[in-house]
C-alpha cells in the first residue's frame, strides 16, 4: 500500500472518528436557538422556558437569539444555512413553515427540504372574542348575526398574512359568512381596538386580551380547536358548532436538514422531557400557553397539515406580500 493511500485512509478514519465522537457527546458546546420574532412573544417565551431546562439537562449553555424581520424568514434562512450539527436550532410557530411559503413568491428556504423537525412544544390558544356591545354570546349567534347583517361586522387581525387573519378567513369560508378585515400592526394595536369597539370580532391569543376579558370589556365565545382547551374548559370549541374546525397550530423546534439521527433524537427527547417537567408546564399555563410535547414526526405532521390548510386560504383570498 502506498503512502498516499495509507494517508488518505488514515484521514478518513480520523474524520469518521471525530464525527462519531461529536455525536456521542452532544452537546459539547453551547447550543443556540434562533427566533424570528420579537422578545416577549409566544415563540420567544417558549424557547426561553425550554432552553433553560435543556441547559440544566445538558450542562451546556443554551442561548436564545432573536433575529426579527420578514415575518420570521430571516431567522429561518439563517438556521437552514447553518451546519447540520444540532448547535443552531429554530423555534417557530405556524407562520414560518406553513404560511410564509404561500405568501412570499421567493423564499430562500424550503420548509420541508431544508429543515429537520425535532420536537413539538406548545400550542398558543386562539380564542374568538367580541365586543360586549354586540348581542352575541356564542359561535352560533355570531354566525347567525353575520348572515343577517352581511358585511356589517368587522374583524381585527395582527396584520395581513398573520395567523389571526388567515384563521378568520378560514372560519368565514367554513361558515359562509362575510366580515370586513381590519388589519393592525400586531396584537398590541388590535386588542385595544377590540376593547374600544372600533372593530367587532377577533381571533386572538389569550395573553393579549386576558385583562380585558376579566374586566368584562371583551366577551369570549369560542376556542379555535377541535376540543376545549385545558386552560379554559368552560369555553366551547368552535368545532362543537362548526364540525371539523381546528386551528390548533403548535410551536416547535427544528434544525437544518441533515442533522444526524442520533443527535436529532437526543434533542427531541430532551425537549419533550423539558415540556413534561412540572415547573415548565406550570409556567406555560401561567402565561396562557398549552403544553403539547410531541416527537419530531408529530411536529412535521402538524407543519404539513397547516401548510395545506392555510395554502387553500391564501389562494382563495388571493393574498401575496411581495
Amino acid at each position: 500500500m502506498s503512502c498516499i493511500t495509507r494517508c488518505i485512509g488514515l484521514s478518513v478514519a480520523v474524520a469518521f472518528s471525530a464525527v462519531a465522537f461529536a455525536q456521542g457527546t452532544y452537546p459539547s458546546k453551547p447550543v443556540r436557538i434562533v427566533i424570528g420574532f420579537a422578545a416577549g412573544g409566544n415563540p420567544d417565551v417558549t424557547a426561553r422556558l425550554v432552553g433553560q431546562k435543556l441547559s440544566e439537562q445538558w450542562g451546556q449553555q443554551v442561548v436564545v437569539e432573536n433575529r426579527t424581520g420578514s415575518n420570521g424568514n430571516i431567522a429561518a434562512e439563517q438556521v437552514a444555512r447553518s451546519a447540520p450539527d444540532g448547535y443552531t436550532l429554530l423555534c417557530s410557530d405556524t407562520t414560518t413553515f406553513s404560511i410564509n411559503p404561500h405568501l412570499y413568491s421567493k423564499l430562500s428556504f424550503d420548509p420541508f427540504r431544508d429543515f429537520t423537525p425535532l420536537a413539538q412544544m406548545a400550542v398558543p390558544p386562539m380564542y374568538v372574542v367580541v365586543n360586549p356591545s354586540l348581542p352575541i354570546t356564542s359561535i352560533r349567534e355570531l354566525i347567525n348575526y353575520a348572515k343577517a347583517n352581511p358585511g356589517k361586522l368587522s374583524y381585527a387581525s395582527a396584520g395581513n398574512g398573520s395567523i389571526h387573519h388567515l384563521t378568520t378567513e378560514y372560519f368565514k369560508a367554513q361558515t359562509g359568512i362575510d366580515m370586513v378585515h381590519i388589519p393592525y400592526r400586531g396584537s398590541g394595536q388590535s386588542a385595544p381596538a377590540l376593547v374600544a369597539g372600533d372593530v367587532h370580532v377577533g381571533f386572538v391569543g389569550l395573553t393579549s386580551v386576558s385583562a380585558a376579558i376579566k374586566a368584562g370589556r371583551l366577551r369570549t365565545i369560542g376556542y379555535a380547536s377541535a376540543k376545549r382547551s385545558v386552560l379554559n374548559p368552560d369555553v366551547p370549541a368552535i368545532a362543537e358548532t362548526v364540525p371539523g374546525f381546528d386551528v390548533s397550530s403548535p410551536m416547535g423546534l427544528a434544525g437544518p436538514a441533515g442533522i444526524p439521527r442520533d443527535v436529532a433524537d437526543k434533542i427531541g427527547a430532551a425537549v419533550m422531557a423539558a415540556v413534561r417537567s412540572p415547573d415548565v408546564r406550570e409556567k406555560m399555563i401561567g402565561i396562557g400557553l398549552e403544553p403539547a410535547e410531541g416527537t419530531g414526526e408529530v411536529y412535521a405532521e402538524s407543519i404539513r397539515r397547516d401548510y395545506e390548510r392555510f395554502g387553500k386560504v391564501v389562494k382563495q383570498i388571493g393574498l401575496k406580500i411581495d
